[in-house]
């Protein structure tokens, strides 16, 4: 381009002159104290964050006549704890079996959670489905006598 004053350019079978009326080559010195970059692809990270994420909130449910009573719905399989042990009063003797029970299925190989609050067995029972357990078992009186419990599922509520 110095010397000639012109470039040709050959394309397609076609000759193309460009001469210094077209192209013009400058030299200059910036000094750039920012430069600004968007990327045109996001590579999102992918941990076990979301995962147990997507995880609760594919198990979140809402009661149907209540939506203020939330609960995780979670296979027995996958549940981190098997079922909860509610005392229906904290007498010592009922507590005492409890505990007896908790022994029991914790050497069976069941996690299970034992709620001795003292509050009523409506709230420890919603305690319960908010945790996302899948089976309650009350202790009462008639597990005293007969060695039988009243066991609650979470789905149906009975």
């Amino acid at each position: 381009m110095e010397e000639n004053k012109e470039i040709v350019i050959n394309a397609d079978g076609s000759e193309f002159k460009l001469n210094d009326e077209f192209i013009k080559f400058t030299r200059e010195e910036k000094t750039i104290h920012e430069e600004k970059y968007t990327p045109s692809v996001i590579e999102p990270s992918f941990g076990i964050g979301r995962t147990i994420y997507c995880v609760l909130e594919h198990a979140f449910r809402m009661r149907e006549n209540d939506a203020a009573r939330t609960y995780f719905h979670f296979k027995a399989l996958v549940a981190p704890i098997k079922c909860s042990l509610l005392p229906l009063m904290t007498k010592p003797d009922l507590v005492k079996k409890s505990y007896e029970l908790k022994t029991l299925l914790t050497a069976a190989g069941l996690s299970s959670k034992l709620d001795d609050s003292g509050q009523s067995v409506g709230k420890r029972y919603a305690r319960t489905d908010e945790c996302g357990i899948p089976y309650a078992f009350t202790i009462d009186y008639d597990t005293l006598e007969h060695s039988t419990v009243t066991m609650r599922e979470i789905d149906t509520m009975k």
